[in-house]
């Protein structure tokens, strides 16, 4: 009486390892799901990081680019009075000229700045969307992990019952009832 009991334990023990087993994979599915997932918020973060550096930088460098032609036409206008050039005519020209290309360098500055700082948002936006993507992967993956070492183990068990009774789903009078 005795023996048939001890032979039930280890197929439960080995039911109960089975399910553990399926728990522990899915979590790590999960886990790796969310690791990932925070690994893309980090690089979102760095990329937001970045496009705020580059305004930073954008506006130093428009600052300086402003100075520096602020001083070019005010020695370009120094020379020509020193000269003795009247400023009109050519001169006037020349210095408005000189005003255009100074005020397009600037709008130059300007343009690159925004495209990188866009383009570095572009960036942390797509890997905030790759970290939603991963998180929800996660949870799949873990649920998938999950489901499939429970059909797993419910198969295993039904394995065991047709080796205890081979005739349980064999019934010959099936057709004829």
């Amino acid at each position: 009486m005795c023996f048939p009991l001890l032979a039930a334990i280890p197929a439960w023990v080995g039911t109960a390892a089975s399910v553990a087993g399926a728990a522990v994979s899915a979590y790590g599915t999960y886990a790796s799901g969310q690791a990932q997932a925070q690994s893309y918020r980090n690089q979102a973060a760095y990329a937001e990081r970045n496009a705020l550096m580059e305004n930073q930088k954008g506006a130093y460098d428009l600052t300086r680019q402003s100075d520096a032609n602020d001083r070019q036409l005010a020695s370009m206008r120094g020379q020509y009075l020193s000269s003795g050039i009247a400023l009109d005519g050519s001169a006037v020209d020349v210095l408005s000229d000189s005003a255009t290309q100074a005020s397009l360098d600037e709008q130059a500055i300007k343009y690159g700045t925004k495209v990188r700082s866009d383009n570095s948002m572009f960036e942390a936006k797509l890997a905030r969307s790759n970290a939603k993507s991963a998180s929800a992967g996660g949870m799949l993956g873990a649920l998938g992990t999950m489901v499939g070492g429970l059909a797993q183990t419910a198969n295993t068990l039904q394995q065991r019952t047709m080796i205890s009774n081979p005739y349980q789903s064999y019934d010959p009078w099936a057709g004829f009832r």
